[in-house]
């Protein structure tokens, strides 16, 4: 949520591949989003945090043989995104993702930003451990994910 705010002041019901979305709820499928957390239980999408110029979408992700449940957040922000990835790109903690273009991860946070044309898409991923409590690093499924989401942005 954190960075659906530093995006805006900075998945899954599915929209064909060719199709460019900007509903954050039809950039990925729920499905998708499973297989790349063990096949776990992916609720469907929830509209999340909005402004004129940003939406979001929180799936919420059920345990999973290797990762704990947790919540996978797709920001897609229409208006200003090269000005906020400019910004972001600034921030303390972002740093180049050179498996993606134009993408900057925060390791932090658990998210990729990533600049396409006009728009900024933004995939989150918060799986917290309980024993003992830490956050746990999901960096190459949202790699997986973020690649997979720009195809329809």
């Amino acid at each position: 949520m954190l960075v659906a705010v530093l995006v805006a002041g900075a998945t899954a019901l599915g929209a064909p591949a060719d199709a460019a979305t900007k509903d954050p709820c039809k950039v990925l499928t729920t499905s998708e989003i499973s297989k790349a957390f063990d096949d776990a239980t992916v609720a469907k999408g929830e509209k999340g945090f909005s402004t004129a110029v940003n939406a979001t979408c929180n799936f919420e992700v059920d345990a999973g043989t290797t990762l704990p449940s947790g919540t996978v957040s797709i920001t897609v922000m229409t208006t200003g995104a090269k000005a906020a990835y400019d910004g972001i790109k600034k921030f303390e903690g972002y740093a180049p993702l050179p498996e993606v273009s134009k993408a900057v991860y925060n390791e932090q946070l658990s998210v990729i930003n990533t600049l396409k044309g006009s728009i900024l898409l933004g995939v989150q991923g918060n799986f917290v451990a309980t024993d003992p409590i830490r956050t746990v690093d999901v960096k190459s499924q949202l790699i997986g994910l973020t690649k997979t989401g720009l195809k329809r942005v």
